[in-house]
């Protein structure tokens, strides 16, 4: 069991994610990291939540839903 899990929601945010998730993964191997992409269709938020998952699999994880606003990826 990790000590934090981060959920960070992603709509469309291919921008600015990979600061966020670097930051995050920086932290150590006792954490995890929890992407949801809430259904981004304009960017490659999908993609790039995917590849951080691939790179780091015992820290990210990458959950894809269909776009239910704020509430729902949080």
């Amino acid at each position: 069991m990790k000590t934090v899990s981060f959920a960070v929601p992603c709509y469309n945010s291919a921008d600015y994610m990979d600061k966020c998730i670097a930051s995050l993964v920086a932290l150590g191997d006792d954490i995890e990291v929890i992407i949801v992409d809430d259904g981004s269709t304009k960017d490659d938020t999908p993609a790039k939540a995917d590849e951080w998952a691939e790179r780091h699999p015992g820290i990210v994880r990458a959950v894809h839903q269909e776009n239910g606003g704020h509430g729902a990826a949080v």
